[in-house]
């Protein structure tokens, strides 16, 4: 096996190690993980958009919630199986993404304006969710219980982990052939300088629409995930923008804008910030979120590019370090 083979073949013999090594936990760590990886399922749609295009969206609290309670409302009132209810649900969260991509960038806004506004029709979104009867209002939808996998509901937690292993790797892989496609060329070109991109025609609007309607779909099948796993639907748990703020921390310390940088970083921060509340008992409200907040400031200091990326300088130095010991030896 070549150098490079195995180079492109051990992050993901890293991954299949570290993702089935809960199956052999307790069931509740087994918990922790199923929220871990959610984390990671998540933090890799949002980079499509925050990361590999450069436009930092804080209204992926839209998405979730379209996901959840779209496929939600259609098994209650029409008895639609939750397998076909999240593809309704990507759609509806790929149509908004496309929208709001059209209807802010179409007059150029800058970065700082496009976060305002995905903040302002997240924030509505909450609102709306959170008072019309037929979203449940603030008290929220219970699922229908049927207990049969046919209705997207599982007896253990193992099973629950599966499921949403292969929707990290589905992302995963798809987000490693956007990388190596003309799209996810166009899109880092956006990210790296957009006046450059589009004054070598490329169609900056389309881009920034399709990395929306993208990012919002994935996203929304992560919801229907969620809202299954939790056989309940409200919106202080999937329409509030602190679980967005939760998904960019997570993805800018791992590393914003590369494939595994997304999964790194709530891979290390999930479970740190589970272990923190079971050591504190609880007598310590929101210490984990203290935490993060500490981190944050720190790798922004000191590994702006995040810890992936301060990986990387630090091989490179260190192999320059040996190229001139070995040269210096000659």
């Amino acid at each position: 096996m070549s150098k490079q083979t195995l180079r492109a073949a051990w992050p993901w013999l890293a991954f299949v190690v570290v993702a089935l090594a809960p199956l052999a936990l307790s069931s509740s760590w087994v918990n922790v993980a199923i929220m871990t990886m959610l984390f990671v399922y998540f933090c890799i749609a949002w980079n499509i958009v925050g990361g590999i295009a450069g436009q930092f969206c804080i209204g992926h609290s839209l998405f979730l919630a379209a996901g959840a309670y779209t496929s939600t409302l259609l098994a209650i009132h029409f008895g639609l199986t939750p397998w076909v209810g999240m593809f309704a649900g990507a759609a509806v969260a790929a149509v908004m993404g496309v929208f709001i991509a059209w209807l802010s960038f179409r007059y150029a806004l800058p970065p700082l304006s496009f976060a305002l506004v995905t903040i302002a029709l997240a924030m509505l979104g909450y609102l709306a969710l959170s008072s019309m009867d037929f979203f449940g209002a603030s008290r929220g939808l219970t699922l229908p219980m049927r207990g049969t996998p046919a209705a997207y509901q599982f007896r253990n937690d193992s099973t629950y982990y599966i499921v949403i292993l292969a929707h990290v790797a589905t992302a995963l892989g798809l987000t490693i052939w956007l990388y190596g496609t003309r799209v996810g060329l166009y899109l880092r070109a956006l990210r790296d300088n957009e006046r450059a991109a589009r004054a070598i025609g490329i169609p900056v609007l389309k881009y920034k629409m399709l990395a929306m309607g993208l990012s919002g779909a994935l996203m929304a099948f992560g919801g229907t995930f969620y809202a299954q796993y939790l056989q309940y639907v409200e919106p202080r748990t999937f329409a509030n923008i602190n679980i967005v703020i939760e998904i960019i921390l997570f993805t800018v310390v791992g590393s914003v804008g590369t494939v595994w940088g997304p999964v790194v970083g709530p891979l290390l921060l999930v479970p740190a910030g589970e272990w923190l509340r079971h050591a504190f008992g609880g007598s310590v409200p929101g210490i984990h979120l203290l935490i993060y907040g500490v981190l944050l400031v720190v790798v922004i200091r000191f590994a702006p590019d995040g810890l992936l990326g301060a990986l990387a300088r630090a091989r490179q130095a260190l192999r320059a370090r040996r190229a001139e010991q070995e040269s210096s030896a000659q």
